[in-house]
């Protein structure tokens, strides 16, 4: 399976005290406490060519000028990086890097998590909390 190119959000899984909450963007989180969430529904996911990893969000019409002058890059599609790092293929696998740092019982933690590819050829990301589809 080839990954490149830009994913959407199908689903965000929210854990609660009550369990685990689904959202869809046909059915977003009502509630304050899961703003964050619902704000995730919007964005994109690009796998570029170059093993980078970039998260986009869709910059309004009326504000690209104004981005544009902080020195934010739109895109032609209309939509800005907002978050980068780096994604790699090892053995049929797809890994992401986290940022993660630090170590367990003395141990380096590694940073890349996988990305698994589900039956219908979703992909899950953000260590199992994001649903993506192909745009």
């Amino acid at each position: 399976m080839d990954i490149r190119g830009i994913w959407k959000v199908k689903e965000v899984r929210v854990p609660t005290p009550d369990g685990v909450k689904v959202f869809t963007p046909d059915n977003p989180p009502q509630e304050e406490r899961f703003e964050g969430s619902a704000e995730l529904m919007g964005y994109r996911t690009e796998f570029a060519e170059d093993g980078v990893l970039n998260t986009l969000m869709l910059v309004p019409e009326e504000m690209r000028q104004e981005a544009a002058k902080h020195g934010v890059e739109v895109r032609e599609d209309g939509y800005a990086a907002i978050e980068s790092t780096t994604w790699k293929e090892a053995d049929g696998k797809f890994y992401y890097d986290t940022g993660i740092q630090g170590e367990t019982l003395g141990e380096p933690v590694d940073p890349f998590a996988e990305i698994s590819v589900t039956e219908d050829g979703c992909l899950l990301y953000g260590l199992g909390m994001i649903l993506l589809e192909r745009a």
